[in-house]
């Protein structure tokens, strides 16, 4: 559990998503790229939210007061759920039948991903300010 492997996944995550921003441009599904991406994404997002956790639960432990922290652990553990909901409902028979709708779908968690890595490193960098 290292700041450094944080930022590793959060770089991981970003590239991802932004290959999945361009491939939901297409004006169809290119199902072995949406496939590869997707798979990327979600091992670096389960990596990088089992270290958000982690550096959460060791500085709490070690006396941190910031009230930042144990808000960051649960939503990050809340997040999870939404990301199985969303994995979930758009499999990749779903995303080629309904290519359109997957990209607005898409859009949205790209978005909540992206906030989420924004307010990790928000939180998180105040504590390891040299490893940001």
């Amino acid at each position: 559990m290292r700041m450094e492997d944080l930022r590793r996944h959060h770089a991981q995550m970003l590239a991802a998503l932004d290959q999945l921003e361009q491939l939901t441009q297409s004006p169809a599904c290119d199902e072995k790229a949406v496939t590869a991406v997707r798979y990327r994404l979600t091992r670096a997002s389960s990596a990088r939210r089992r270290e958000v956790v982690a550096l959460c639960e060791r500085l709490i432990a070690s006396g941190a007061k910031d009230p930042g922290l144990p808000a960051l652990r649960d939503a990050t553990l809340a997040s999870r759920a939404a990301s199985s909901r969303h994995i979930g409902t758009w499999t990749l028979q779903e995303v080629v039948a309904d290519w359109a709708q997957y990209a607005r779908a898409s859009a949205t968690m790209r978005a909540s991903l992206r906030r989420e890595i924004a307010r990790e490193q928000q939180i998180l960098g105040q504590h390891f300010q040299e490893a940001m």
